[in-house]
């Protein structure tokens, strides 16, 4: 997706919100937020939300705070770990334990503190709860087929505690080719390998991380080696709305697995606020006709 002008407030308003997170200090948070101002008239508005990385990284070298969600995310992952066994008896003992599975991975995206700035990590419970009980767009039957299918799983995990539902989806799937993917340094209350290991998801798959602090999924900013394995996986499952605004456009075929937050992403999808959805983006070469598709053999077309 490309930057809307309705993003640059919101983006304006996450900056304040993170400099009084990581510090009292008025004045301290009076530079970050012009600083902001600043850099925000700028912008490239035919790219994806780029603002959100660059801010985070201007907390960090005003206020020293490597990571001011640090104390959200540990208590997100306590909250999460202590509601999991609950929801694994839950899930196992519905109709379709494994569509179940997946309708609680994508309402768990509800643990999102960028967003949603008001959510406090002891309204988890009672919020994991509405967003499960959300209508449901997309087919994930479809999803399902084709992650049974695949022989290699690229998983891009959203947030802390989040992961501990992706986790369950991970477990009742039983596939032993999936590698999750979580953020390289802080971004918001997106989960890094530390948060992997709380949700002790290490010995169960793969995980690694994708070598940058953003937001998303941006792929141009990303370590060479995860970009790699980005390009070779045959199946990309990508949880949350920012690895939807950022690699909506990519060029290869990925799953996206979001609720719905923001009235922007909603009309684009063509879903509500509040949605929990299933969206599957065709590939390039599945986009192109295919009498057309014989004269690109051998021409690179993943876009990166």
């Amino acid at each position: 997706m490309k930057t809307a002008l309705d993003c640059i407030p919101c983006l304006i308003r996450q900056s304040l919100k993170v400099a009084r997170l990581a510090t009292a200090d008025e004045k301290v948070q009076e530079a970050i937020l012009r600083e902001t101002l600043k850099h925000a008239s700028g912008l490239d508005l035919a790219r994806p939300p780029l603002l959100g990385q660059w801010i985070y990284r201007q907390v960090r070298e005003h206020t020293g705070q490597t990571d001011p969600y640090l104390t959200v995310k540990r208590e997100s992952n306590r909250l999460a770990l202590a509601l999991y066994p609950g929801w694994k008896q839950r899930i196992l003992a519905s109709e379709k334990p494994l569509a179940s599975a997946v309708r609680l991975a994508i309402a768990a995206n509800i643990i999102d503190f960028g967003i949603n700035g008001d959510l406090k990590p002891e309204d988890i419970p009672s919020a994991l709860e509405e967003s499960f009980a959300a209508r449901l767009e997309g087919d994930v039957s479809e999803f399902l087929d084709a992650a049974t299918r695949a022989k290699d799983i690229l998983y891009l995990a959203d947030n802390a505690g989040e992961l501990v539902f992706d986790r369950l989806f991970i477990e009742l799937l039983a596939r032993k080719n999936i590698t999750v993917a979580v953020k390289g340094g802080p971004a918001i209350n997106d989960a890094l390998l530390a948060d992997a290991e709380a949700a002790g998801l290490p010995g169960l798959t793969e995980v690694i991380d994708n070598g940058t602090d953003g937001a998303g999924t941006l792929l141009d900013t990303c370590s060479a080696e995860f970009q790699e394995r980005f390009a070779r996986a045959d199946l990309v499952v990508a949880k949350g709305q920012a690895n939807f605004e950022t690699l909506d456009e990519c060029g290869r075929e990925i799953f996206f697995l979001l609720k719905i937050k923001c009235p922007l992403v909603g009309r684009h999808i063509g879903h509500e606020v509040g949605s929990l959805v299933v969206k599957r983006n065709i590939s390039v070469a599945q986009a192109i006709p295919h009498a057309v598709r014989g004269c690109l053999a051998g021409v690179d077309v993943f876009t990166k």
